[in-house]
């Protein structure tokens, strides 16, 4: 493989790791995280990226798509959802009817009803010969073989999971209930408010036109259908704030670090 591009770098936090953290894993990685290197924009002027096109001088932050695990995490995290319980057993969250099938055996794929079908993906139930299709969707590893490095990719099967997966659907119904509640009296202020919350950045102009917009329609149309408005929400209006928190879910920029 290439070198290191920091050699006295790596020396540095292998020094640290032994020395200051006692081989503790957990301080070490919150140090990491808590870097300026690592909390970095993405952003770069024309010159540095043509000085620096592969970010060997660390001056930006990479763009990744969040893992399999995040993206689901980050979604209960932002609806209010998540489980703080931890340790015990793994549980079967919400997924489609029909898709996870075992070979070999009778096992059924059981979901709970109370808050341990919210708990973190750490927790998922996994079979090696039928994995969890959510996570398969955003090239989580199957766990059949070591895999030392994930592959980032892009694809439009992991947009139709975000959009209609159950645990999506359930997050964006929660997020509404919260954007109702805690983002303010008007449609513009609780879009803004959602954008910020799941984003980590305040709501630009065009993005929160947009979505406003997709408001208004979406009340309008959900007010001549009202079978489908009381399918997501109990009025027309909470079930419009339900389709836009779901979009703010599929954002680009909710769904990339």
């Amino acid at each position: 493989g290439m070198p290191p591009s920091h050699p006295d770098l790596l020396d540095h936090l292998a020094r640290r790791l032994r020395i200051e953290h006692r081989w503790h894993l957990k301080p070490f990685l919150r140090e990491l995280v808590r870097s300026a290197t690592y909390r970095q924009g993405n952003r770069a002027g024309p010159e540095l990226r043509a000085r620096d096109p592969r970010n060997v001088l660390l001056a930006r932050g990479p763009a990744t798509r969040l893992s399999a695990e995040m993206v689901r995490d980050q979604a209960l995290r932002a609806s209010g959802l998540l489980s703080p319980r931890q340790v015990g057993p793994s549980v079967m969250p919400p997924q489609p009817d029909g898709i996870w099938q075992t070979v070999y055996s009778g096992a059924k794929w059981t979901t709970p009803s109370g808050p341990d079908r919210y708990r973190r993906a750490l927790y998922t139930y996994w079979r090696r010969t039928s994995p969890y299709p959510s996570f398969l969707t955003f090239d989580s590893p199957s766990r059949e073989i070591c895999t030392p490095r994930r592959i980032a990719t892009n694809t439009p099967l992991q947009a139709l999971v975000t959009l209609n997966d159950p645990v999506y659907l359930e997050c964006a119904q929660a997020l509404a209930r919260r954007m109702a509640s805690e983002g303010g009296t008007t449609p513009s202020e609780r879009i803004a408010w959602a954008l910020s919350l799941v984003t980590g950045h305040p709501a630009k102009p065009s993005h929160l036109k947009t979505l406003l917009a997709l408001f208004h329609d979406a009340r309008a149309e959900y007010e001549a259908h009202p079978a489908e408005s009381r399918a997501l929400a109990a009025s027309p209006d909470q079930a419009a704030l339900v389709l836009v928190a779901n979009t703010v879910f599929n954002l680009d920029a909710a769904l990339t670090k």
